[in-house]
C-alpha cells in the first residue's frame, strides 16, 4: 500500500468512526463507498473490509453509552438471536450477487433510511421520553434481528442503519438509548461476518488495519458528541447526511 493509500485509509477511518458513534451504525454503510470510491479496490473488497472494523469501532463508541446507562440490554440480546445467523447467511449470499448490483444496493439503502429519518420528523410522534422503556413484542424483535443480520452480512454495514429506526420507531426507545442498543448489537454481529467474509476471501487486511488507526478514537469522541446533542439534531445529521452521501455513490456507480 502507498503512502497516500495509507493517509486516506485513516482518513476512512476518522470520518467513518466518529459517524459510528455518533448515530450507532457499524460505519460499514459510509465506508464501504469511500473505500471503493477512494482506493478503487473491486466491489466485494469494499463491501467486505469494513466488516473487521466495525467490531473496534463499535467497542469505543459504545463505551459512552454504558457509562451513560443508554442500553437496552434485553433488547439488544433479543434482536442478537436472530441477527446473528442471520448474518452469516447474508455473508454466503454475497458469492450470488454482482458486485455492481451490492455497490448500488448500498446506495439505495443508504437514501432509504436517510429519508425516513427526515421523514419522521414531520409524520411520526416523538419517541418515548428518557426513561420511559415500553414492553417489547418478541416476535417484532426477532424479525428486526433477522432484518437487520442478513443486511449486515450482505451489505457489510453492520445493521445499525436497520437497528436504529426499528429501536425508535418500532420499540419505541428514545435516540440516545437506540444509538446505544445499535452498536452493542453491531458490536457482536461483526463477528461472525468477519469470519465468513475472511474465508470467502473477500477482505483486504492492509486497508481494514490502516482505518481501524482512525476509527476508534474517532468512535469515542462521536459518542460522546452524540450524548450531548439533542435528539432531533441528531436525527437531522444522520438523515442528510446519509442521502446526500447515498446519492453521490449511486450515480458514481450507474
Amino acid at each position: 500500500m502507498s503512502i497516500q493509500d495509507s493517509i486516506i485509509s485513516v482518513g476512512i477511518g476518522l470520518f467513518t468512526g466518529f459517524a459510528s458513534g455518533l448515530m450507532g451504525i457499524g460505519g460499514g454503510a459510509l465506508g464501504t463507498p469511500l473505500i471503493k470510491l477512494l482506493l478503487n479496490t473491486p466491489a466485494v473488497v469494499a463491501l467486505a473490509t469494513t466488516m473487521p472494523v466495525m467490531f473496534p469501532s463499535a467497542v469505543s463508541g459504545v463505551i459512552n453509552y454504558v457509562r451513560a446507562r443508554k442500553v437496552d440490554v434485553s433488547l439488544a440480546l433479543g434482536l442478537l438471536v436472530t441477527a446473528i445467523p442471520m448474518t452469516w447467511v447474508g455473508a454466503i449470499v454475497t458469492q450470488y450477487v454482482t458486485g455492481t448490483a451490492l455497490m448500488i444496493f448500498t446506495a439505495l439503502f443508504l437514501i432509504i433510511i436517510g429519508a425516513s429519518f427526515l421523514l419522521r420528523q414531520l409524520i411520526m410522534k416523538e419517541e418515548a421520553p428518557e426513561g420511559e422503556r415500553p414492553n417489547l413484542v418478541w416476535w417484532q424483535v426477532g424479525l428486526a434481528g433477522v432484518v437487520g443480520g442478513f443486511l449486515a452480512g450482505l451489505l457489510a454495514v453492520g445493521g445499525g442503519v436497520i437497528y436504529v429506526p426499528a429501536i425508535l420507531r418500532i420499540f419505541k426507545r428514545p435516540m440516545k438509548v437506540a444509538l446505544a442498543t445499535s452498536l452493542i448489537v453491531v458490536t457482536a454481529v461483526s463477528i461472525p461476518g468477519t469470519i465468513k467474509h475472511a474465508m470467502l476471501g473477500h477482505i483486504d487486511w492492509t486497508i481494514a488495519g490502516m482505518i481501524s488507526i482512525g476509527v476508534i478514537p474517532a468512535a469515542f469522541f462521536g459518542a460522546k458528541a452524540a450524548l450531548k446533542l439533542r435528539n432531533q439534531t441528531l436525527e437531522r445529521i444522520f438523515g442528510t447526511l446519509t442521502i446526500i452521501f447515498g446519492l453521490y455513490f449511486l450515480f458514481s456507480q450507474i
